[in-house]
C-alpha cells in the first residue's frame, strides 16, 4: 500500500487525478483493474502499479443522482431500464429528434467482456467492451425566492454580481472545461411551445401563444447507430473551427467561454414596464459555484455551475422542465462509451413555485359525462409528465394540446407573509408513477396565464 501511495502522488497533477486516486487507495480498493476517476486507469496488480492517463476527462460519465429515479419506488436505480420514463414524461423531447440521455457506466466489471491480458502496454490493454450503460439524467437543483427572503444555499456569483436582481438560480455538477464544446440550457416551452388561455377568453383567438421552435439545421443533434466508442469524427472540423452547434441557450461555448452576447428576452417590457433584461451567459453563468450540501450525493470530485435567473426572465415556466444539454469534443478521439447522440441530455428536472405549476391537457370530461357528481368538465393533465385527472377552477372550456396552469391548493395554508423560506427542489412535490390517472384533488386548473407577451 505504501507503493502505491507513493506511486500515486508521483503523478499528482498529470491529470487532476490525484486527490480521486488516495481516496480509491484509502478506502482499500484492490480489484484487478479499476477506474479511479474519468480518464484514469490504476492498476494495482502486478506490481508496481501504473496509471494511464488519457488527453480527455471524462467526468460526464460518472453520474450522480438519477432523476428519473424520483419518479418510482423500490427500484434498483443503478440498473432500471428508464425508456417508459423517457417516453412517456419526456416525450416533448421528441421535437430535438434523436436526443438521448447519457448512458453512464454504474459499474465497469458489467462492461467488459473477459479478463484483461497480462500486459499492460497500449497494445496489450486490449478489452471487448460491451454497450450496456443506463440511461441518466443529473438531478438539476433549483431554488427561487421572494425578494423579502435569503436563499437556502448562497453562493457567490458571476463578476459583478448583485442579487438584488436575481430570484433564482439552476444547478448542476460540472468536471473541468475543455471536454464539452458547448453546455447550454433546454427550457420544455422553448422546445414544444405553448398555447394558454389564461381566462382572458375561452376562443382560440385569445390564446397567448409561444410557437413551437422549428430547429435549424446547425441545432439538430448528431446521432450514432449503433452507437459506437468514439463521437463522430465529421464534428472535429466545426468545433475547431469554433461553430459551436448545438440547440438551447448556450452556457458555454468553444470547450472554455462564456458567451457575452445578449439572449433577446420573450418581453420587451418587464413588470415595471421597463426595458426587459436581455440576460447575458456571462452575467449570469457561475463557472465555480459554492458546494449545495443538502444534494443527495456528494459529486466530488466534481464542482457545481449555476445558472441564476433574473428578475425579468421568463425563465421557468411553473411546471417545466429545465434541462443541460452537453456536446463533448470530437477531436482528437474522444472516448464517449457509446453515447448515441450529440448533444446528449446530462441534467434536468421539473421546476415549479411554491403554489403553482402547469401542464398539459390530454384528454377532456364533460360534465355531463362525468360520473362522480361533479360540476365543470374535468381534465386529464400531463404535470410532470405523469398523467393524472384533476378540475378546474372555472367554467372556461379547455382543448387537448393547451398547456394549463393548476395551483397547488395545499400550498395555499402559507401566504406570502408567513411563508419565510425560498422554495427549492427538495420541497417540491413530486409526482409517481403510482399517480398515473388518479384524482388529484391538490391539483385545480386556474385561469392563469404566465409570462403574458408585453410589447
Amino acid at each position: 500500500m505504501d507503493e502505491l501511495s507513493r506511486f500515486i502522488e508521483s503523478i499528482r497533477g498529470i491529470t487532476g487525478s490525484g486527490d480521486v486516486l488516495e481516496e480509491a487507495v484509502r478506502r482499500g480498493w484492490k480489484d484487478y483493474l479499476r477506474t479511479m476517476e474519468p480518464g484514469d486507469i490504476l492498476r494495482t496488480d502486478p506490481s508496481p502499479p501504473r496509471a494511464a492517463p488519457i488527453g480527455h476527462d471524462l467526468w460526464y460519465i460518472w453520474c450522480n443522482d438519477n432523476f428519473m429515479r424520483h419518479y418510482y419506488g423500490e427500484i434498483d436505480g443503478d440498473h432500471y431500464k428508464y425508456e417508459p420514463y423517457m417516453a412517456e414524461n419526456l416525450s416533448f423531447l421528441s421535437k430535438l429528434t434523436g436526443v438521448k440521455p447519457i448512458k453512464t457506466l454504474r459499474d465497469l466489471e458489467q462492461h467488459l467482456v473477459g479478463a484483461p491480458k497480462e500486459g499492460f502496454g497500449f497494445w496489450e490493454m486490449r478489452f471487448d467492451f460491451t454497450n450496456n450503460g443506463i440511461y441518466w439524467i443529473n438531478t438539476l437543483a433549483w431554488e427561487l425566492h421572494r425578494k423579502e427572503v435569503g436563499i437556502d444555499y448562497a453562493s457567490d456569483g458571476p463578476k459583478g454580481f448583485n442579487p438584488n436582481n436575481y430570484v433564482g438560480y439552476l444547478a448542476f455538477p460540472v468536471g473541468q472545461l475543455g471536454v464539452q464544446e458547448v453546455i447550454s440550457l433546454l427550457q420544455e416551452t422553448g422546445l414544444s411551445g405553448y398555447l394558454f388561455s389564461g381566462g382572458e377568453s375561452p376562443s382560440p383567438t385569445g390564446y397567448l401563444s409561444k410557437p413551437e421552435v422549428v430547429l435549424k439545421d446547425e441545432e439538430k443533434p448528431k446521432t450514432q447507430s449503433p452507437p459506437e466508442m468514439f463521437p463522430d469524427i465529421q464534428d472535429a472540423g466545426k468545433q475547431l473551427a469554433g461553430m459551436n452547434y448545438c440547440y438551447g441557450r448556450h452556457l458555454v461555448e468553444s470547450a472554455y467561454i462564456v458567451p457575452d452576447t445578449p439572449v433577446p428576452s420573450q418581453n420587451t417590457l418587464n413588470s415595471q414596464g421597463g426595458t426587459a433584461y436581455a440576460p447575458v451567459p456571462k452575467s449570469d453563468v457561475e463557472g465555480l459555484a459554492s458546494p449545495i450540501k443538502d444534494y443527495p450525493e456528494d459529486v466530488k470530485p466534481k464542482m457545481w455551475m449555476r445558472y441564476w435567473i433574473h428578475k425579468d426572465s421568463t425563465l421557468p415556466v411553473p411546471g417545466e422542465f429545465v434541462g443541460i444539454l452537453c456536446r463533448p469534443v470530437a477531436a482528437p478521439p474522444h472516448v464517449w462509451w457509446f453515447q448515441e447522440s450529440s448533444p446528449f441530455l446530462y441534467a434536468g428536472n421539473w421546476v415549479e413555485t411554491l403554489n403553482l405549476t402547469s401542464g398539459v391537457v390530454t384528454a377532456v370530461t364533460l360534465e355531463a359525462a362525468r360520473t362522480d357528481g361533479g360540476i365543470g368538465n374535468q381534465y386529464n393533465v400531463k404535470i410532470q409528465g405523469c398523467e393524472v385527472i384533476v378540475d378546474s377552477t372555472d367554467f372556461f372550456e379547455y382543448a387537448v394540446g393547451e398547456r394549463v396552469a393548476v395551483l397547488k391548493v395545499s400550498s395555499t395554508v402559507f401566504s406570502i407573509g408567513n411563508y419565510n423560506s425560498s422554495f427549492t427542489w427538495l420541497e417540491q412535490p413530486l409526482l409517481k408513477d403510482t399517480d398515473k390517472l388518479t384524482k388529484k384533488a391538490d391539483y385545480v386548473i386556474a385561469p392563469m396565464t404566465y409570462f403574458k407577451v408585453a410589447h
